[in-house]
Parts: C-alpha cells; structure tokens; sequence
C-alpha cells in the first residue's frame, strides 16, 4: 500500500476498506482522531469495529454502509456518521467514499462538529430517526387505552343517551386515534388512498379544532368553496389542516382571528390559513419547515417545532406545493396547493 501514502499527513482522516470490510489502509489524523498509535493496530480489522465498535457492518439511515453504497450504485458517496475512540469518545463526520478497481474504497473523512449547518443536519436525522423508532412502539401502547375510552363513552351513550359534549369527546377520541395511525403510518410507510372530498374533510379538521381555538381566544373564520375531489389520504387532509391551525393559532394573540379558506384553482385544489401573528423574517422562511425548528415567532412552550414540517412532507409526497406570504407584524399566509388527480 506504499502508492497511499501520499495520505500520510493528510490534513483530513484517509482510509482504505476491502471488499470484506477490512481495513488495508489509514493514515495519520485517522489513527490519532480514534485514539490509535500505529496502523498495525488496525490493519486487518473491520472498518465497523475500529470507527463504530460494532460487530456487524453499519446499516439503516443513520449510518449507512458506504461499501454497500457504492455496491450498489459504482458510484462514489457522501454519508454522515457518528464515529466512536478507541478510548470512548465520539464525535460527527462526513464521509465521502470512491470506488478503487479492485472493489476496495477510499474514504475522505472530515469532523463537522465544528461546521454548524451539517451538524445541525446531522442531529435532525438522529433525532428524526429515534423518533421513528419510538413512534411505533408508542403508537401502539396508546392505541389500545385509546380503545378502552371510546368503548365506555359508547356505553355511556347507551345508558344515558347522546348530547353534544358527549359527540365532542367522541370526536377528539378518534382525533387521538387517527393520529396515533398516522405515526402508524408514517413508521411502516404505507397509506390507504381512497377518493377524498377536500372541502369537507378541512371543514371536518376545522370543527375539530375549534375547542383550541376557544381555549386560546382566537376566532376561526372558514370560507369553503367546492375545489374537487382528490385519491390519497383523508389523514393526510386532516394533518395539513391540523397542523397550519394549530401553528397559526399557537402565534395569534387574544382576540386575533385565522381564517380558512378552500378554493379551486386549475387543476389544484386549494387550501388556504391565514393568521393575524408576527410575521415571519425573511432570513427564516427557508428554515420553517426544517424539522424541530422554533423560529422567533413561536412562544415559549408552544409546539415542538414538527408541525410545518409535517405539513411540507406530507404535501411533497402528495406532489402538491406549498407558499408562504408574510409581512411583519401583520402575518403569514399558508397556501397548499394539492394536484386533482380525478
């Protein structure tokens, strides 16, 4: 290996793996970066052992293999990992990896702990990816109890006769419950589609919300044009409707209004909510829909930063589009557009 030894001082860690894993090659910063003294420590050992003391190649989204990247593809690639000392430590990378002609690759590895966009980007898709793990099993043991309740309230209903409040607690019930199937959802990456009125399913999403509203004293105006029916998810519909209102009312202050509007336009069926709030600054409409993102005009203790997020991925899986109109001190406008697919 005399010919990579051009990578001996190499400023950034330089490494070289076999077709079985096993490194052939590493330079200097390398074996100083994982806590190393010579490269006859590592030689011969897999490349997941030494960088993430682990006994099987790396997998998932998190850490993707790049040797079975580039098998796949017999192309070079760029993945992000956490990489893990021989004395304990740990710390983020970005990892660009080539293919070499006889089935080994080259990994350029740089430490981004210090470069503060992709670090952050590497923390949303940890956070997002333990999120995903966790959702599945909480989906599940919320389902049930969920089951429980609305059981009784149906059998309160027979004893004692419906009323509204007793329809509205019947109603949130099966909010929690669709949500819980949305995680459900969202986790197992698959949708039942069936043909969904729009303007009734956000009218449906607005009754629901109403009660927040109230608690929250902001008015909810709705102005619903019929704007067609569309083959998807009616709780996708509900999610992007759920998910503006509560955003916009959790900025609106005492007395504000939000209004709602569906409206057809071209081949788009359109949903509107606008909000009374702060605005939004110019610098941070890129950032709102990035996952976990608060921006200025959230308060303190509302939300967790998801909603928008959500929203725009839900909307980009449904090939639609979503705008933003903003001024501030005066508020922000939130338009999706959704193709007519029938």
């Amino acid at each position: 290996m005399e010919h990579f030894s051009i990578f001996d001082d190499f400023e950034e860690e330089v490494v070289v793996i076999d077709q079985n894993y096993k490194i052939v090659y590493a330079n200097n910063k390398y074996l100083e970066d994982l806590g190393y003294t010579s490269l006859e420590e590592v030689l011969g050992m897999s490349c997941y052992k030494v960088s993430h003391q682990r006994e099987e190649p790396c997998d998932g989204e998190c850490h993707p293999c790049p040797l079975r990247e580039i098998e796949k593809t017999g192309r070079a690639v760029n993945v992000i990992h956490t990489h893990y000392t021989h004395n304990g430590g740990e710390f983020p990378v970005e990892i660009c990896a080539f293919p070499l002609k006889n089935g080994s690759i080259l990994q350029i590895i740089k430490n981004i702990k210090s470069d503060k966009e992709k670090y952050y980007l590497f923390s949303m898709s940890q956070r997002l990816s333990s999120i995903s793990h966790l959702a599945l099993g909480v989906a599940h043991q919320i389902s049930t109890p969920l089951n429980i309740i609305y059981t009784y309230v149906q059998m309160l209903e027979k004893k004692h006769g419906t009323d509204e409040d007793i329809e509205k607690v019947k109603e949130a019930i099966l909010v929690c419950k669709d949500y819980v199937s949305r995680l459900l959802l969202m986790v197992r990456n698959s949708k039942e589609r069936s043909l969904i009125d729009v303007k009734k399913a956000v009218q449906d999403s607005v009754e629901l919300i109403e009660v927040y509203a109230k608690e929250k004293d902001v008015r909810i105006e709705g102005y619903f044009e019929d704007c067609g029916f569309l083959l998807g998810s009616e709780a996708d519909i509900r999610h992007i409707v759920t998910n503006l209102l509560i955003n916009a009312i959790d900025v609106s202050e005492k007395s504000k209004k939000v209004v709602v509007k569906t409206y057809k336009e071209k081949d788009y069926a359109v949903i509107s909510v606008e909000d009374e709030g702060p605005g939004i600054e110019h610098e941070e409409i890129h950032k709102i829909f990035l996952p976990f993102y608060k921006g200025k005009r959230s308060k303190e203790g509302e939300g967790c930063g998801l909603g928008l997020s959500i929203v725009s991925s839900i909307v980009k899986d449904m090939e639609g589009i979503i705008e933003v109109q903003t001024a501030l001190g005066e508020g922000s406008k939130f338009i999706v557009k959704l193709p007519l697919n029938v």
